[in-house]
């Protein structure tokens, strides 16, 4: 799936072989292939849809918010989610806590992970990310500011002025969390070197989490 988080930039070849090995690379390590697995026990409310009219078979008409990515919110079943969603997905048992997709052109990718405490946990962190050396912006899911994968630091900060920056503990990279009430945060993820965000995460987490399918 996609990696988590902002190591070494993974090429948008080796995403693609990740996603058809079970695992698909993200935030600067950002998917399913790196290794967020949570393993605290938590119980999370489904959130107001984030984009009510989003095409589920379209991804460039989502919005990202705190409250999720498109049709696929935190808080929500991943069974149920994946009922919503195309057969262009994948969910399998090499990562059976995680579901992910990527573009044709496989410019970016987008994955989502629930708990791993039991099967039933709620969904707990989406990602949008792109494994680009150099990551610019695509027609992809974007933040009702039109911010996504490739914004810049200043153009998140101007947009979000509230926005908190943090370091990776692993990798060199940091982050941007914008400011919000809900269970839940976004999160710009930039790595060490680059200009542009690598991936913008949706998650209950303090930061993203460093893999998710390890």
């Amino acid at each position: 799936m996609n990696t988590r988080r902002s190591g070494a930039a993974l090429l948008i070849t080796g995403l693609v072989l990740a996603t058809a090995a079970g695992c698909a690379s993200g935030a600067g390590e950002t998917g399913p292939d790196s290794s967020a697995t949570p393993t605290e026990k938590q119980t999370l409310a489904p959130t107001a849809s984030s984009s009510p009219s989003a095409d589920p078979q379209d991804p460039t008409t989502w919005i990202i918010s705190d409250a999720g990515v498109g049709p696929i919110e935190i808080g929500a079943q991943l069974d149920e989610t994946l009922t919503q969603l195309p057969d262009t997905w994948t969910n399998d048992e090499n990562c059976s806590w995680t579901a992910w997709w990527n573009s044709e052109d496989s410019s970016y990718g987008v994955f989502f992970v629930r708990g791993t405490e039991s099967d039933d946990a709620p969904l707990r962190e989406i990602s949008v990310y792109t494994a680009a050396e150099e990551p610019v912006a695509v027609p992809s899911p974007v933040t009702e500011a039109g911010l996504g994968i490739g914004a810049t630091k200043e153009e998140v900060v101007a947009a979000y002025p509230g926005a908190e920056e943090g370091e990776a503990p692993i990798g060199g990279g940091t982050w941007l969390k914008l400011p919000g009430e809900g269970q839940a945060h976004v999160f710009f993820e930039f790595r060490e070197g680059a200009t542009g965000a690598s991936d913008v995460v949706v998650t209950v987490g303090e930061q993203p989490s460093y893999e998710v399918c390890g």
